[in-house]
């Protein structure tokens, strides 16, 4: 079943049952993650998460439905989360054709392909199976972003002004994984809840900083990618002084990446770096940046990059170790390898 994006959390939710796979695609890679982090929100209180990326089933087709037919160590019920990178979705369509025509129905596999396009042949199978579940998610415009922050922010207990919504898209750039980030930090603020719902006025987005911790995310982000070991290890003893989400650091900068990914498209198709890198899309402050790294890094190593990060995230939920020494350790090793390719 195809749906659009803003209804497949509701139609997901009303009956869960129904459907086992459930995949988000399109070139809004933010999205993606955001709504498949709001359909499994209330799983994840009382079940398994398995991560899976296409290094677990390329070889091994069978590997995605015996994951969603496994028991749990503790017998409780799981759920799987399969990350695929822009053209790694032909390489899964064995494993996902596997696991619609079982005739076990296990627990949801839910996909995350941004970059699929939905005319596929896969897209179209999945579209026609009475159990799958399909939205494509297309860039986020002002007016949707605010829309979905309004209804971030009733479920979180916050009661938002449509003008406040728009301020925190607008400091977002309407991206909604950071924008959730944004309201589940006022409500915490606020002590809100659904139970007890608390009014939120447009000074608390000052008092929290939103513009300014993202900007320190990024002089982060930037200092690893160009190969600034020197001033990565300044922005990192900052970070550590001021506390910083780890989880939101790797989300804005996969947003980061995949941007960097477009662009650097245009280069291979014979554009000149300096001028993709200028183009309005890019803020002004960040094309510097943009250009030493288009300069630094080859599509290849990007994508390779992007498969990293999200390893990290997944590396971050589940390993015994701190996750402010995995990072560090994911940003220094990013930074050698730009600086070797400079």
């Amino acid at each position: 079943m195809k749906v659009k994006p803003e209804e497949i959390v509701r139609r997901f939710q009303s009956a869960s049952d129904r459907f086992r796979l459930i995949l988000l695609c399109g070139p809004n890679v933010t999205r993606c993650q955001a709504l498949v982090e709001e359909m499994v929100k209330p799983l994840s209180h009382a079940a398994e998460r398995v991560d899976l990326t296409i290094s677990d089933i390329s070889d091994n087709p069978a590997r995605l439905n015996d994951e969603a037919n496994s028991a749990s160590l503790f017998g409780d019920k799981r759920f799987i989360i399969l990350r695929l990178n822009s053209g790694e979705a032909v390489r899964a369509t064995a494993a996902i054709e596997n696991l619609l025509a079982s005739e076990t129905v296990g627990d949801p596999v839910f996909i995350i392909a941004p970059g699929m396009g939905d005319k596929t042949a896969l897209a179209k199978t999945i579209t026609a199976a009475p159990d799958g579940l399909i939205a494509t998610c297309y860039e986020t415009t002002p007016e949707q972003a605010a829309a979905a922050i309004m209804t971030m922010a009733k479920v979180e207990g916050v009661r938002l002004s449509r003008e406040m919504a728009q301020d925190i898209a607008a400091l977002t750039s309407n991206d909604l994984v950071l924008a959730r980030m944004e309201v589940e930090k006022v409500a915490l603020y606020l002590d809100a809840t659904p139970e007890n719902p608390q009014e939120a006025d447009a000074d608390i987005l000052l008092l929290l900083g939103a513009e300014n911790d993202e900007e320190d995310i990024n002089l982060l982000i930037h200092s690893a990618l160009n190969g600034d070991a020197a001033r990565l290890a300044q922005e990192l003893a900052a970070a550590r002084a001021q506390g910083i989400s780890e989880i939101g650091l790797i989300r804005i900068m996969l947003r980061h990446l995949a941007k960097l990914a477009e662009l650097r498209s245009k280069v291979d198709q014979g554009r000149n770096s300096d001028s993709v890198a200028e183009h309005p899309s890019v803020f002004f402050k960040e094309q510097k940046h943009f250009k030493r790294q288009l300069r630094i890094w080859s599509s290849a190593h990007i994508a390779r990059l992007i498969e990293r990060v999200l390893q990290l995230e997944i590396a971050l939920k589940s390993s015994g170790q701190p996750d402010q020494v995995l990072l560090e350790e994911e940003l220094l090793l990013i930074a050698r390898k730009a600086a070797s390719g400079r």
